[in-house]
């Protein structure tokens, strides 16, 4: 019986090793592609290297334990961000145009470790933009806000828990900006949109989703403050009265505002004052067009 068991675990060893090697074969392929995506000065080697991307991931990702791989040699390129109680994570990445502008991509992989359980994020930028209330639109999987996810905020010990996520979304040549989205599982599928953001100070109205938009040579901060239980974010003005609605040329004016936990909800705070704020080099994001050589993000874990 004893050497059964043994035996039973050597196997199990085993088969664990060679489905790491296996993986491993794949984030080398992963590596290759991603360089190209991210560096390559075609536009048409660009699209066709994220085409074989996708394919390689997917397959990457039927082997078995996958979830619990992390393709950290991918981290210049894709932002791999895993849920603190392992339910789920959360890839994102983006591709550029010639003309500037990004298109996002994907996927929620959860963990199931009886079959690969995989939600395909597709980008739908372009309608959503248009949307009257995007505000307080509820959005599938197949119908995302696109952009690349740096931190996961779990909301738990309430009746209906939910995710924040923090992002960064380039929008074109001359602008960028930052997202904080809600994200929620109904009947174990997900969905973006949760009405727990306070929109306006003292405004007691709650929305889905916020975006700042802000000029691309700025750098925005927005980050989750843990000790404070509290989202932090640059004040975004325009630089002058003629730009005032166009938000497409915001910058920070060197003022925080805020969202803080309360009672399930993230009320909004203005006008902070804050100490020992963290150096632009400590955030958990590097905007990537500070980086010339290179359009991919670069992620700080």
């Amino acid at each position: 019986m004893k050497k059964n068991i043994i035996l039973l675990i050597f196997v199990l060893q085993a088969s664990y090793s060679f489905a790491q090697n296996k993986l491993s074969v794949y984030e080398d392929s992963l590596k290759n592609l991603g360089i190209v995506i991210a560096r390559d000065s075609v536009e048409e080697n660009r699209i066709q290297a994220n085409y074989k991307f996708i394919k390689t991931l997917v397959e990457a990702l039927k082997e078995k334990n996958s979830f619990y791989y992390s393709f950290k040699n991918l981290s210049d390129f894709v932002a791999i961000k895993k849920a603190d109680d392992n339910k789920f994570r959360i890839i994102t990445w983006f591709t550029q145009s010639d003309d500037g502008s990004y298109r996002y991509f994907g996927a929620i992989q959860v963990n199931n470790p009886n079959q690969l359980e995989l939600y395909p994020l597709l980008d739908n930028t372009q309608s959503l933009t248009k949307l009257t209330g995007l505000e307080d639109a509820t959005l599938e999987t197949k119908k995302w806000l696109g952009a690349v996810y740096y931190q996961i905020i779990p909301v738990a010990g309430i009746k209906d828990p939910y995710f924040i996520l923090l992002g960064w979304k380039g929008k074109n040549s001359l602008s960028s900006s930052k997202v904080i989205e809600t994200l929620k599982f109904i009947d174990g599928k997900p969905i973006f949109g949760s009405a727990v953001l306070e929109s306006k100070p003292k405004s007691k109205q709650f929305v889905n989703r916020m975006t700042f938009d802000y000029v691309k040579n700025a750098s925005m901060l927005l980050r989750y403050v843990k000790d404070e239980n509290m989202i932090v974010f640059d004040h975004l003005v325009a630089p002058d009265k003629k730009s005032e609605g166009m938000t497409e040329f915001y910058a920070p004016d060197l003022s925080y505002d805020g969202l803080k936990f309360k009672q399930g909800k993230w009320i909004f705070q203005d006008n902070l004052k804050l100490t020992n704020l963290p150096d632009e080099a400590d955030e958990f994001f590097i905007d990537p067009s500070k980086d010339k050589q290179n359009t991919a993000p670069a992620l700080n874990n």
